[in-house]
C-alpha cells in the first residue's frame, strides 16, 4: 500500500507538470523545447509501467544498508555496492560484505574505483585508503603521520589512483600515500587539479572563476579557456583516462582532450531534456564513458554526446546508476537500497498493469484484450495501448468476428454485444430466471446457422433474431473450430465433431485421444493444434497426432500461429517453435527472464513486430525478435581447501595426509533474476581424464594420493583452474619406493633360486632313482629268463643221455655251451646290434631244432634294408616270445611245426620284428600248461620298464592266425624305436 500510495502521487506530480509544461509550451514557447515536453510526456505515459520492471535489493536481501553511494563492476563482472555500513561484493547469487572486521578503516565508505590490475580501491573520509585483492582488505597511511584524507574529486587513471581534495593530490608509493602537491590556503582551488600526463602538469584559474589555464611541467600556461557559470557551481572533476580530464556541476559538463587541448562543452538541457540534475558523475565503466545523475543514466560517443540514454523514473528518487556488462541497469538510492532493471525488460512495454487480463485477440480489425470485471480494451495501434471499449463488469466470455455477418460479437456472463459499421449494440441473451447468458460464450457460423457453446453444450442460433432454434447436450465443451467443413468440439474428454446433430469422438490412428482440450488452433490447411490441460500440444492431421517436443505435461492455454511460427501460451511462459524442414522444432522459452509480469500466460499474439502476453498481471509487449541473453559473466573457484588449509597461489604445496579432505567451492556471476540449476563441468587431473557435468557447486575429494594436481572448470566458455601439489612423504617418495621395489625383487629372485635349486634337485634325484630302478629292473627280468632258457636247455640234454643218443648230446652241448658263453659275454649289455641278436636267436633255435628233431623247423628274414650291424635292440627282447612259439605251439603240435622270423625295415631308427608259428594256438596252450604260459607276462614288465627309461619305444601286439582251425598258429609283432638323444 505504501509503494501504491507513492506511485499515486508521483502521477500526480507528473500530470500537473506536464499540463503546466504544455501550457507554456503554446503560450511562452520561447521558455520550452519541444525535446522537454516529450520527456515529460515519456515519463508520464511509462509511469504505470515502470512498478513491474525494476527488482529491488535492500537489506531484506542482504545488503548491509540501504544507504548506497556508487555501484561500480570490475573487470570479472562482479559489482562493488559503496554504503555506510560497509562495501559490498555481489556476484548475483551472494552478497559479501567488508567492513572494519575486514581491516576497513571506516564502514562509511562512498566512493569505489575498480582497476584494470583486479584491485578495488575504496574511497571514505579515513586516515587509512587504500584497496581490496583476492578478497583480502588493504589499507594504507599517509606518509604525513596522523593526516586524514578527504578524497572528494579523485581520479583513476589506467591503474593508478590519485586521492584529490580541496587543496591535496596523493599516490600510493611503497605503501604510503605521498603527497604530489599541496595549494595554500586562499588560493583559488575550484579548478586546481594534478594531471598525470606527459606534457601537462595542472590547471589554474582566475579569482572570479571565469577561466582556466592549462599548464605545463615548467608551469607555463600553454591554453586557457572560458569557463563563466561552470566553476561556480562545481560538483564533480577529475581525470577519467590518460589524456581525458572533465568538470561537472547541476546544468552541464565540460571534457578536455589533453593530447589535442580541444574543450567539449555540453549542457543537460540540450543533452537529455533537463534543466539540471544533481550528483551527476563521469566514470570510466566496461571501458565505456558513462554519465549519471538524477533521473538518468547514458554514454557518451566519440563526441561526448550522452546516447543510450535510459530516464530513471522519479519515484525511485535515484542519484546514481550503472549500465553493467550485459547493458542491465543498477540504480543506487540513499533510502531504497538497489534497484535492478535487465537489458530484457528495457525494450518491453506493459499495459494494464496489475490488472487480470483473460484473453487477447484480434477481431476484425481490432485487437481486442478481455480485462476481469472491467470490460474489453481495444489497442491503440499508434499509441501501442489499450484503452476502454466495452465496459463490462462481469465474468468475459469472448470476442468473436464473423465474417459471414461483418459482425463483431463481444460475449461476457450476462450480455452479448455486437459491433457493425462501428454501432454497438446489446443482444437480449439474459435468462429470466438467473438472469445470465446462456446463449453463447463462444461463436461459429456453420451451415447458414450461428452455433453458440453454452454451459451444457451448443445452440443452434437463428442469425437474423439471435434465437435459439436447437439445443444440443455435450457437457465439457471448452471451445469450437470449423475446419475444413467439420465442425470441431474441444472437450474435457478429447476430441470430437458435431456431425449430423451428434458428437462422435475422433479416433487418431484408430485411437481414442481422451486428454482434455482447452483450445484448438488452425496451423495449415491440412493441420490443427489441440492445447491440452496438463498434457502438451499436438499437431494433427485428424488422422495422425504426434506431441509438440517440449510441452510435455505443460498447461496450454492458448496458442498463436503465424509465419510458420507457434506461440504456445503456458502455465510456465510461451515456448516458441518455428517450422524447419517440415518439422516445428522449439526455439525459446520466454517467461519471467524474459521480461515477462508473470510465468501464467493466458494467451498470446503477434501484431506487427509486436508480441503481445496476456497473464493475470497485466500485458507485456515485447519485440517478436526477442532473443535470449546469458547473464553469466564468469564461472570461478571461490573457496580451495585442503584439510582446511586455503589453497593460493603463495600456498599451493601440502604435505600428505591420511584421509587427507580436498574441497573446492565453485561460484558463478550472473544477474539473472531467475537461476535455475546451475552446472558446470570439472575434472581434476590426473585422477580425471574426461569432462564430468554437475549442478552442485561444493567439489570434495577424499584420500588422494601424492602429486600434482589441477582442478578444471568450464561452462559456456568461462573457465577456472587451481594448481596444488600434495607432497609424499619420506615412505612414499621415489626414492623409497624405487629401493623398496629392488629390494622386494632381489628377495623375489633369491627365494625362487632357492625353491629352483631344490625343485630341480629333486626332479634328478628322482630321474636318476627312476632310471637306476629301471636298470635294475631290466637285469633282473634278464636274471629271470636266462634260467629258464637254461632249464629248458638241459633239460633236452637230459632226455638225449637218457636216451643213450651220445652224440646228439655232444653236438646239442656244444651248441648249447657256445651259446651260453655268448649269453654271458653279452649279459653285461643292455642293447646289442640286430645282428647280434639275430645270430641268438638263429643259435637257439637250432639248439631247440636238435631237442625236437626233424619236428621243428625254422626260417630268418631280414629285410636288405636293415642295417642290422647299426641298428640297436634291447638284449634278449626276442628270445622269450621265440621260445613261447617253440615250447608252447610247436611243442604241443602233433604234426611238424614252422617258426618264421622276419626283420623289416620301417623307416630311419625304426623297424618290425613278427615272430610266427604254426602251432595249436593261445587257448590250447592255456588250457593244457597255463603254469608256462605264465612266465611270459615278464616280457610286458620289461617292455614297461624299457618305454619308461626314455631311451625306447616299444609297441608289442601278439594274436592268432586261423582261429577257426585246428592248427591256429601264433603271430607276435614287436614294432621298435631307438630314441635319439
Amino acid at each position: 500500500m505504501k509503494h501504491e500510495k507513492r506511485h499515486t502521487i508521483i502521477i500526480l506530480i507528473l500530470l500537473w507538470r506536464f499540463f503546466s509544461e504544455l501550457y507554456i509550451l503554446f503560450k511562452k514557447p520561447k521558455r520550452v523545447t519541444k525535446k522537454k515536453y516529450l520527456l515529460y510526456a515519456f515519463l508520464l505515459l511509462n509511469a504505470f509501467a515502470y512498478a513491474q520492471q525494476f527488482t529491488n535489493y535492500s537489506t531484506k536481501d542482504g545488503l548491509p544498508s540501504n544507504h548506497i553511494y556508487k555501484i561500480a563492476q570490475d573487470e570479472k563482472g562482479f559489482l562493488w555496492i559503496a554504503t555506510d555500513k560497509g562495501l559490498v561484493k555481489y556476484n548475483g547469487n551472494t552478497i559479501k560484505t567488508f567492513t572494519t572486521k575486514d581491516g576497513l578503516a571506516t564502514n562509511d565508505v562512498w566512493e569505489v574505483f575498480p582497476t584494470p590490475d583486479g584491485k578495488i580501491w575504496y574511497l571514505s573520509k579515513s586516515s587509512k585508503l587504500g584497496y581490496i585483492e583476492n578478497d583480502s582488505v588493504f589499507a594504507f597511511e599517509s606518509e604525513q603521520k596522523g593526516e586524514i584524507f578527504n578524497p572528494i574529486f579523485s581520479s583513476q587513471v589506467g591503474n593508478k589512483i590519485f586521492l584529490t581534495s580541496s587543496n591535496t593530490f596523493h599516490v600510493l608509493k611503497d605503501e604510503r600515500w605521498k603527497l604530489l602537491m599541496k595549494y595554500r590556503l586562499g588560493d583559488s582551488i575550484a579548478a586546481n587539479s594534478f594531471i598525470n600526463h606527459p606534457t601537462i602538469a595542472s590547471f589554474k584559474t582566475t579569482e572570479l572563476l571565469d577561466s582556466v589555464f592549462v599548464q605545463d611541467k615548467n608551469n607555463k600556461t600553454i591554453e586557457s579557456y572560458d569557463f563563466k557559470n561552470v566553476l561556480n557551481r562545481i560538483h564533480k572533476r577529475g581525470q577519467i583516462t590518460d589524456s581525458l580530464f572533465y568538470w561537472v556541476n547541476d546544468k552541464q559538463y565540460s571534457i578536455l582532450n589533453l593530447n589535442t587541448l580541444k574543450l567539449y562543452n555540453r549542457n543537460f538541457k540540450d543533452e537529455l531534456a533537463l534543466e539540471q540534475s544533481k550528483h551527476v558523475r563521469i566514470n570510466i565503466v566496461n571501458n565505456k564513458i558513462q554519465i549519471s545523475g538524477n533521473g538518468f543514466v547514458g554514454v557518451l560517443d566519440a563526441d561526448f554526446h550522452i546516447k543510450n540514454t535510459y530516464y530513471i523514473p522519479e519515484h525511485l528518487k535515484a542519484h546514481f546508476a550503472l549500465i553493467d556488462k550485459t547493458g542491465s541497469i543498477w540504480i543506487s538510492t540513499f533510502t531504497d537500497g538497489i534497484y535492478y532493471l535487465p537489458i530484457e525488460k528495457q525494450n518491453i512495454k506493459y499495459c494494464l498493469t496489475g490488472e487480470k487480463v483473460n484473453n487477447i485477440k484480434k477481431v476484425n480489425d481490432k485487437i481486442i484484450a478481455n480485462v476481469f470485471n472491467k470490460g474489453f480494451y481495444k489497442l491503440n495501434q499508434s499509441k501501442n495501448e489499450f484503452s476502454p471499449f466495452i465496459d463490462e463488469d462481469e465474468y468475459l466470455f469472448n470476442a468473436t468476428y464473423i465474417d459471414e455477418l461483418d459482425t463483431e460479437f463481444y460475449m461476457s456472463s450476462r450480455h452479448v454485444k455486437t459491433v457493425k459499421e462501428n454501432i454497438i449494440k446489446d443482444v437480449h441473451v439474459q435468462d429470466t430466471v438467473y438472469f445470465m447468458n446462456d446463449k453463447a460464450r463462444q461463436l461459429v457460423f456453420y451451415n447458414d446457422y450461428l452455433f453458440g457453446q453454452f454451459s451444457l453444450g451448443i445452440n443452434k442460433i437463428n442469425p437474423n433474431k439471435f434465437s435459439v432454434e436447437v439445443e444440443y447436450l455435450q457437457s465439457g465443451i471448452n471451445e469450437l473450430l470449423i475446419f475444413n467443413d467439420k465442425f470441431l468440439v474441444a472437450t474435457s474428454s478429447g476430441l470430437k465433431e458435431f456431425k449430423n446433430n451428434v458428437f462422435s469422438s475422433i479416433l487418431f490412428n484408430n485411437q481414442e485421444f481422451n486428454q482434455s482440450i482447452l483450445s484448438i488452433n488452425k496451423v495449415s490447411e491440412t493441420e490443427i493444434l489441440l492445447n491440452t490441460d496438463g498434457f502438451g500440444s499436438y499437431l494433427t492431421d485428424l488422422e495422425a497426432i504426434k506431441q509438440l517436443p517440449k510441452s510435455e505435461f505443460l498447461i496450454v492455454n492458448n496458442a498463436y500461429i503465424e509465419n510458420n511460427t507457434i506461440w504456445l501460451a503456458t502455465e510456465s511462459g510461451v515456448l516458441k517453435y518455428t517450422k524447419i524442414n517440415d518439422e516445428f522444432v522449439f526455439q525459446m522459452l520466454i517467461d519471467k527472464v524474459s521480461g515477462l509480469p508473470s510465468n501464467s500466460v493466458n494467451n498470446v499474439i503477434v501484431n506487427q513486430e509486436n508480441l503481445m502476453v496476456v497473464t493475470n498481471n497485466g500485458i507485456a509487449i515485447l519485440p517478436i525478435n526477442i532473443k535470449q541473453r546469458s547473464q553469466l559473466l564468469d564461472v570461478y573457484i571461490e573457496n580451495a581447501l585442503f584439510n582446511s588449509q586455503p589453497i593460493t597461489a603463495s600456498n599451493s604445496v601440502f604435505k600428505y595426509e591420511d584421509n587427507g579432505n580436498l574441497n573446492f567451492k565453485i561460484s558463478n556471476i550472473n544477474f539473472a533474476e531467475t537461476q535455475k540449476n546451475f552446472s558446470f563441468n570439472y575434472k581434476l587431473e590426473p585422477i580425471h581424464k574426461d569432462w564430468t557435468q554437475t549442478t552442485i557447486n561444493n567439489l570434495n575429494f577424499n584420500n588422494l594420493q601424492p602429486d600434482s594436481y589441477t582442478l578444471f572448470i568450464e561452462t559456456q566458455g568461462f573457465t577456472d583452474q587451481v594448481r596444488f601439489i600434495i607432497k609424499p612423504l619420506w615412505w612414499q617418495k621415489f626414492w623409497f619406493k624405487a629401493v623398496l621395489v629392488l629390494f622386494g625383487i632381489f628377495l623375489v629372485v633369491l627365494i625362487s633360486r632357492h625353491f629352483v635349486r631344490r625343485s630341480q634337485f629333486k626332479k634328478h634325484q628322482k630321474i636318476f632313482e627312476d632310471k637306476r630302478l629301471s636298470e635294475l629292473q631290466l637285469k633282473a627280468l634278464r636274471s629271470q629268463m636266462n634260467p629258464h632258457f637254461v632249464f629248458n636247455s638241459l633239460s633236452a640234454i637230459q632226455y638225449y643221455i637218457g636216451e643213450n643218443d651220445f652224440e646228439k648230446s655232444e653236438l646239442y652241448l656244444v651248441k648249447f655251451s657256445k651259446l651260453i658263453r655268448q649269453f654271458f659275454e653279452l649279459s653285461k649289455e643292455n642293447e646289442i646290434s640286430l645282428e647280434t641278436e639275430v645270430s641268438l636267436l638263429q643259435n637257439y633255435l637250432e639248439i631247440e631244432k636238435l631237442r625236437f628233431k626233424e619236428k621243428l623247423d625254422f626260417t630268418i628274414h631280414v629285410d636288405s634294408d636293415l642295417d642290422t650291424k647299426n641298428t640297436k635292440i634291447p638284449t634278449m627282447l626276442l628270445q622269450p616270445i621265440v621260445e613261447n612259439a617253440v615250447n608252447h605251439g610247436i611243442f604241443n603240435k602233433l604234426e611238424n611245426g614252422l617258426v618264421t622270423l622276419n626283420f623289416i625295415d620301417i623307416e630311419q631308427r625304426t623297424f618290425k620284428v613278427e615272430i610266427i608259428d604254426d602251432g595249436v594256438g593261445f587257448a590250447n596252450t592255456n588250457n593244457r600248461q597255463s603254469d608256462d604260459v605264465k612266465s611270459s607276462n615278464v616280457l610286458h614288465d620289461r617292455l614297461h620298464f624299457l618305454n619308461y627309461s626314455e631311451k625306447w619305444e616299444i609297441d608289442y601286439n601278439a594274436e592268432e592266425l586261423n582261429p577257426n582251425s585246428i592248427n591256429k598258429g601264433n603271430k607276435s609283432v614287436f614294432i621298435i624305436t631307438k630314441k635319439q638323444k
